[in-house]
């Protein structure tokens, strides 16, 4: 197969990128070709033989919304001039990306019910930026409706997603789940012994928040008032501080001696081994990365059922769970009881840990990429897509 992939980032450091960049490198590995139509992609995928990226323009001080428009025109013609020329058998697109048509579309994030929700940047934001995000997402709403109508197959990160999709009109059938994965090596459990505790000798559990700190959707706030009941939690928030009201609300919740606030950090996997659980009660997710980390880490998380990856740990059968979901984000008491139900068995809580790590090594990246390769071929095997008979073709002439 020749695969095109159509995205602003094929790169490690985002979550969309770093899923197109492994869907991207187990596709090489696996001995197809790529096409990526991006402005970045991550040097070592261009070191295969089958890799070629076109790029679309440089990174130009434009209003975003403005540049991804730009990118949605040049990359339609480049994709309508690889299509006449039959150098793909398919194209994959991420939302609404481009004008051109996808083949397949891998949805990471729906708009339209981003702008519903109350801790949109549009109603918490103070100043005149507030009308460029509500105008942003609007525009992305409306246009990803446009995206989802012309495409052969609809890929979700979630379940949650796919409802989110299907409220939208789009036919169930058309929707493939596919959760995203992690990387089980960068991200691993250390013994118990080996915790360094970031100095902090309290005797507490120590929990993690990690995220954007700026805004009300990653929900700190909460986190933060249910530890006026939680006596014995101790939590480190990894994200910077910069326009962030938390570090105040910590101090006027008299629990600052509690709270450490680390700023922005790249060494997510350190922090995650030495910490006892992470608590992470978004508002809204479509398949966070940053709670599959954590998973992956050996550690139990505390989210909420606005996570995408709720539904993974629902279905884990196991006696213990490797998580504890908070039916309502808002809900400070229910928090903290949840909270304090772990605090009182160390034990417990490791158990949960083993069974954390159970979950993400059944879903890390490469289980993630090779899903997505067998619905590529099955996608061209019920198309009708000439381009994927004759290689299917060739592929059984070289067998035989």
């Amino acid at each position: 197969m020749k695969i095109c992939i159509v995205t602003h980032r094929v790169v490690k450091g985002e979550g969309q990128g770093r899923v197109n960049y492994e869907i991207a490198i187990e596709t090489l590995r696996q001995g197809h070709e790529v096409v990526m139509i991006s402005n970045e992609v991550e040097p070592e995928l261009l070191e295969y033989e089958g890799a070629t990226w076109i790029k679309v323009f440089p990174s130009l001080k434009l209003p975003q919304l403005l540049r991804y428009q730009i990118f949605a025109f040049k990359s339609a013609t480049l994709i309508r001039q690889l299509r006449k020329t039959k150098q793909v058998d398919l194209v994959m697109v991420n939302g609404f990306i481009t004008w051109a048509r996808g083949d397949i579309n891998a949805v990471h994030f729906v708009h339209s019910t981003w702008i519903k929700s109350p801790v949109h940047s549009f109603r918490v934001h103070r100043s005149w930026k507030r009308w460029y995000f509500g105008l942003y997402t609007l525009v992305n709403a409306y246009l990803e409706r446009f995206a989802f109508r012309k495409s052969g197959r609809i890929i979700a990160v979630s379940e949650k997603v796919k409802h989110e999709l299907i409220q939208l009109g789009t036919h169930p059938d058309k929707v493939q789940v596919i959760h995203n994965g992690v990387d089980v090596h960068e991200f691993y459990p250390s013994d118990a012994g080996e915790k360094s505790r970031m100095d902090i000798n309290s005797g507490r559990v120590v929990g993690l928040f990690a995220g954007d700190i700026s805004s009300p959707r990653k929900n700190l706030d909460t986190v933060l008032k249910s530890m006026v009941s939680v006596p014995e939690l101790e939590l480190v928030v990894a994200g910077s501080t910069d326009r962030s009201i938390y570090p105040q609300m910590a101090k006027d919740l008299n629990i600052e001696d509690r709270v450490h606030f680390l700023g922005y950090r790249k060494d997510m996997g350190y922090l995650m081994r030495n910490v006892d659980l992470f608590i992470f009660p978004s508002r809204y997710e479509a398949c966070s990365l940053v709670v599959l980390e954590a998973l992956a880490s050996g550690i139990p998380v505390v989210i909420t059922k606005e996570s995408g990856v709720t539904e993974m740990i629902k279905n884990d059968h196991k006696s213990i769970p490797p998580g504890v979901i908070l039916q309502d984000a808002n809900d400070v008491d229910g928090l903290a009881v949840i909270l304090n139900t772990l605090m009182q068995d160390k034990a417990y809580l490791n158990e949960m840990g083993k069974v954390s790590r159970e979950v993400a090594l059944r879903n890390d990246w490469k289980k993630m990429s090779l899903t997505y390769l067998e619905s590529y071929e099955d996608y061209l095997k019920h198309s009708g897509s000439h381009a994927g008979r004759m290689k299917r073709k060739q592929s059984i002439e070289v067998e035989l």
